[in-house]
Order: C-alpha cells, then structure tokens, then sequence
C-alpha cells in the first residue's frame, strides 16, 4: 500500500459519511499496526479482498454511533440486526467505492460482520496494515486496511 491508496479510502470515508449524514466526519491521520494487532469496537464489517491484491478492509464503529447514524438515514428499530446490516453496509460502500479508484481486478467479498470485540482479527502478514480513524459527531469510528500487493 502506498499513500494514493489509504488516499483512495480517506476520500471514500469522507464522502460516504457526508452523502449519507450530511454531516463531514473527520478522517484524522492513518497510522500503522501490525498483522498481529487488531482495532475493534461493537460491531465490524470485514470485506476479503483479492485479484491484484490480497487481504481485508474492514470497518469498525461503536454502536451509538450505528444507532445515531440509522436515526439519521430514517430508520427506527435501532436492533442488533439493524446495526449488522449498517456496519456491513458501510464496509461494503467503502471497499466498493476503492474497487472503482484502483480497478477492476481489485476484487471484494460480501461483508462479514462481527459483533462484539473477538480477542484478535488477524490482518494480513505480509502487508502494512493503516487504521484510518473517522470522527463523526462525537463518536470515533476506524476504516482498517490491510493489502499486500
């Protein structure tokens, strides 16, 4: 991964939290983790990716932010399945959006959700792993993206 690529996924957090909210959130600055480290919060969206690269994104937020955000978009039932839903929908957007930036051989799994905080996430060996933090409102969010090329 190179800078054009985590600007790839900045640009498309940015734009998603500002199309669906009208609200900008925040992206603060992308750092690294190893493969072994994992950020996780409530509830996570894991998309699988593979063709010209390989590894995982993988969106993670708490749930008051998911349930602020299905406010926001209409929705009512703040449930547990609708917070799943939102969470894979979101990693989804955000990987579907990078396919269009680096091409159609950058290809992407249907979302994995995950509720709650597993002990580990492994992310993939031999690549470097950026957590890019989203603010929105008052709650922090995290896009993490792990390729090898």
């Amino acid at each position: 991964m190179d800078e054009n690529d985590i600007k790839v996924f900045v640009g498309g957090a940015t734009h998603y939290f500002q199309h669906v909210s009208r609200e900008p959130a925040i992206v603060q600055v992308p750092y690294l983790i190893s493969h072994d480290e994992s950020l996780i919060h409530d509830y996570t969206g894991i998309i699988g990716i593979s063709g010209n690269r390989r590894g995982n994104v993988y969106f993670t937020a708490p749930v008051q932010m998911l349930r602020i955000l299905l406010l926001v978009q209409g929705e009512t039932e703040t449930t547990e399945q609708n917070y799943s839903d939102l969470v894979g929908e979101i990693a989804n957007t955000l990987s579907g959006n990078a396919r269009r930036d680096l091409g159609k051989d950058f290809m992407i799994s249907v979302p994995v959700v995950l509720q709650g905080k597993p002990e580990q996430l492994l992310l993939a060996k031999n690549s470097r792993s950026f957590v890019i933090p989203i603010q929105w409102r008052q709650y922090t969010a995290a896009l993490v993206v792990s390729l090898e090329k």
